[in-house]
């Protein structure tokens, strides 16, 4: 009897946590690539940005997204920090775009990011943080996505 009872207290956390794991949805983490820059006014102490981010979803199933927060680099340089709670839905092997308006304080940097795509020269950028897809016990995915943006294609 004693030794039912210890098989039994041993055997019901082993269920929960296989319980737990099948309602964790697990996805693949999802791509994100800066589509676009561009420079919405600037003065001496701030500059405002549109980032045009691209999602693409690698899953069977459509991937929520509740809000994420970010660092956005180009060059090597910060270009934003922040968060955002742009609530949109990414189709199952399907891709999102969406908008990030941003401020920066980039004055004594910005030169020179204006300067290589005046001479079309390439601009490496670098985004990560994570994303909330605020389903039930799903834990958050990391971003950390780097490319290189084709100066032809900014706006500034």
């Amino acid at each position: 009897m004693k030794s039912r009872v210890l098989g039994m207290l041993v055997l019901l956390p082993c269920l929960f946590l296989q319980g737990c794991a099948m309602l964790m949805p697990s996805y693949n983490k999802p791509d994100v690539r800066l589509a676009n820059v561009e420079m919405l006014k600037s003065n001496l102490w701030e500059q405002s940005f549109r980032l045009q981010l691209r999602v693409d979803n690698p899953n069977s199933k459509p991937l929520p997204i509740r809000g994420m927060q970010y660092q956005v680099y180009l060059n090597d340089t910060r270009l934003a920090t922040g968060v955002s709670n742009n609530r949109f839905d990414v189709p199952a092997y399907g891709s999102e775009t969406f908008e990030l308006e941003v401020r920066s304080n980039l004055w004594r940097h910005l030169a020179d990011l204006v300067k290589l795509v005046e001479k079309q020269q390439a601009v490496d950028y670098r985004i990560e943080g994570h994303i909330s897809t605020g389903l039930f016990l799903a834990p958050n995915i990391h971003l950390k996505e780097k490319g290189t943006l084709d100066p032809s294609q900014l706006s500034f």
